[in-house]
C-alpha cells in the first residue's frame, strides 16, 4: 500500500462515526488527517471518496439483508 493510501485508510477509519442511520464518515475531518499523515491533493479526497462509497454500499447491502 502506498503511503498515501496508508494514509487515508487510517484518516477515513479514524474519522467514521456510527449514527442512528449507519456509518458516517466526516470527510473534512478525514482529509485534514490524512494530510497530517503524508496524502495530498486529489489522491487523498479520491481515496477518502472511495471509501465513503464502500461505506456506503456496505450499508444498503446490510439493510437490504443481502449477503453477498
Amino acid at each position: 500500500m502506498s503511503v498515501e493510501g496508508h494514509a487515508c485508510w487510517s484518516a477515513g477509519t479514524a474519522c467514521a462515526q456510527t449514527s442512528i442511520t449507519g456509518l458516517t464518515l466526516d470527510t473534512a475531518g478525514a482529509l485534514a488527517a490524512s494530510r497530517d499523515l503524508g496524502a495530498t491533493g486529489w489522491a487523498a479526497a479520491e481515496l477518502l471518496l472511495a471509501l465513503r462509497i464502500g461505506m456506503a454500499e456496505a450499508a444498503t447491502t446490510h439493510r437490504d439483508g443481502e449477503t453477498s
